[in-house]
């Protein structure tokens, strides 16, 4: 099959935000985003939409030709959501996942999308309660959008690690930064992608899966990064949602520049010289060292083994970058890097907040004011009130009974048929 691609002349910039409606009260996810992109819609806001849960959604960007009209874009966005979350008594939050909700207590949104997606992966999507950023940079081809993507798969780990922000599943601390990035590798057609030594091979790829039935569209490979044709884009998707608009743009300038700096070097070399499969071979431990470790974790950056720092690799790339980004207009955006990497990312705020207070809804109630300012919240946590909140240790997981697992156990079956 001809898969056709509708090439972008630009880098060219497009933004997805999944986000948390949160429970002013108790800090729990709460099921309003029906009611919610109600009145969305008849105020005339645009570009909010659903998600697999009831207490999710997205916002997304018009196409944007840098970053500062992206964030413009953003900003707007969100404004917007503000104020119509405020009128329905909900607040915002982002971060990879809520750090004490229960997925057991969620509610699929009800469209034939999602009703097919539990269908077809059963306990892996009713669980699927986790929040992202993806980022669309435009592409002149199908062939420069697997090329690009080839090379940047040894870049995927520097964004999972700066974009960290989800340590605690269902009240635990995982041990992990990103406990996100494991929950999307559990699906089927996920994670890293498969080499494709050029968009004629991808094409058959997709074909084949789509003849058999494995996929029902290209929606259907959740890859850390993909082609998008009918955008004419390569999308990144391995970012945990990002608490703040200052790192979210960040990274965003970061992708971006990667991108470009990618296909200079492209245009020197044949295509089929610039990848080596060993770059596959480690490609997977290092996003796992990024996902445990974050910004500290030591990552594999030679095909002899040698090991550096990810943060100390992101400064090395950042120099690479730094000329990019000014031909960009987008120097400032990505320098903020460098105060991500000196003062940690949210998974390590999250952690440190925790560690004072003993309060898992305390830091939701840090997450919610993040969003809401667009900053980091670094150390004015007596804003949260912490006095007023239920207190939930990060113990083990309360154990159950064989009866009471029993009943779960069919409650949940029930739900995928």
């Amino acid at each position: 099959m001809s898969i056709e691609f509708v090439g972008s002349p630009k880098p060219t910039l497009g933004v997805e935000l999944e986000l948390q409606l949160v429970d002013p009260a108790t800090k729990d996810l709460t099921a309003e985003s029906v009611p919610l992109l109600d009145l969305c819609r008849r105020r005339g806001i645009e570009r909010v939409k659903a998600e697999i849960t009831q207490s999710m959604v997205e916002i997304d960007t018009e196409i944007s030709a840098d970053v500062k009209e992206c964030r413009a874009h953003l900003a707007k966005r969100i404004a917007q959501l503000q104020a119509v979350a405020q009128e329905i008594g909900v607040e915002l939050a982002v971060s990879g996942t809520h750090p004490f909700q229960c997925w057991r207590e969620r509610k699929i949104f009800p469209n034939s999308r999602y009703r097919y997606l539990l269908r077809k992966f059963r306990w892996l999507a009713a669980r699927m309660n986790v929040y992202g950023l993806h980022v669309h940079v435009g592409v002149r081809s199908g062939a420069d959008a697997i090329a690009i993507s080839n090379a940047a798969i040894r870049y995927l780990p520097h964004l999972l690690a700066l974009s960290a922000s989800s340590p605690y599943w269902e009240g635990v601390d995982t041990g992990l930064h990103s406990c996100r990035a494991g929950v999307m590798e559990s699906f089927p057609i996920s994670g890293l992608p498969y080499y494709f030594p050029n968009w004629q091979e991808f094409e058959k790829y997709c074909d084949t899966l789509l003849h058999t039935g494995a996929i029902a569209s290209l929606k259907d490979l959740y890859w850390f990064i993909r082609p998008s044709p009918a955008y004419g884009t390569l999308e990144f998707r391995v970012c945990d949602g990002i608490p703040t608009l200052s790192e979210t743009m960040a990274l965003v300038a970061l992708i971006q520049t990667l991108v470009v700096w990618i296909d200079d070097g492209l245009r020197t070399k044949a295509r089929s010289e610039t990848i080596s499969m060993r770059r596959y071979w480690i490609a997977p431990e290092n996003l796992w060292v990024a996902a445990r470790d974050g910004l500290d974790g030591m990552i594999i950056v030679n095909e002899e083994g040698k090991k550096r720092k990810i943060s100390d690799d992101i400064l090395n790339l950042m120099e690479h970058l730094a000329p990019i980004s000014k031909r960009l207009n987008c120097y400032e955006e990505l320098i903020f890097l460098g105060e991500i990497i000196r003062r940690g990312s949210s998974a390590k705020r999250q952690r440190a907040l925790f560690r004072r207070t003993q309060s898992l809804e305390a830091v939701v109630g840090a997450l919610v004011n993040e969003f809401a300012t667009g900053m980091p919240d670094l150390d004015d946590h007596e804003e949260v009130n912490v006095a007023r909140l239920p207190r939930r240790p990060t113990a083990d997981v309360t154990p159950l009974s064989t009866i009471a697992l029993r009943h779960r156990a069919r409650a949940d079956l029930r739900r995928y048929h």
